[in-house]
């Protein structure tokens, strides 16, 4: 038990060496290849926070995070983009969110809504896809300040 535990902590230096996970849940359970959080899941990394019912952290060869699956009212946020989704799975090699399932992602006022929405985080670009319904988005532009006409009082 205490060698699991040990590697259960070189795991998890492990993340440190890219970016950490900080990770809370009801139960955590350790098997060779993957983390499992239950209940109450709240995972950190940077300046994202995923919450969800369940987690689990599927682990390469060499130990490091490959692929994450969260379901159970997951909820994602990152800088002023929230998204919510009955699951979502999370490839760390390619950088790409999916939400599955009831999926939505907002950004200030603007949101996009459809069955499955797939965000390439390294290109900044999403697709929505809608099976049942159809997609449906809300966008208010900005008005730049320089573009707007003097008013006088």
């Amino acid at each position: 038990m205490m060698k699991n535990f040990m590697l259960f902590l070189v795991l998890l230096s492990s993340f440190a060496l890219a970016q950490p996970i900080v990770g809370e849940g009801d139960v955590l359970t350790y098997e060779k290849d993957k983390i499992t959080y239950t209940g109450n899941v709240k995972l950190t990394r940077g300046n994202a926070i995923l919450s969800a019912d369940k987690v689990i952290i599927y682990l390469d060869e060499n130990k490091k995070a490959k692929l994450m699956e969260a379901e159970g009212k997951v909820r994602y946020v990152e800088n002023n983009r929230r998204a919510f989704a009955d699951k979502m799975v999370y490839d760390f090699r390619e950088d790409i969110i999916t939400l599955i399932g009831k999926a939505r992602v907002e950004e200030g006022q603007n949101f996009v809504e459809g069955d499955e929405i797939v965000y390439y985080r390294k290109e900044d670009r999403a697709i929505a896809i809608s099976k049942g319904s159809r997609v449906r988005s809300f966008y208010v532009e900005e008005k730049d300040e320089k573009s707007r006409p003097n008013r006088k009082p």
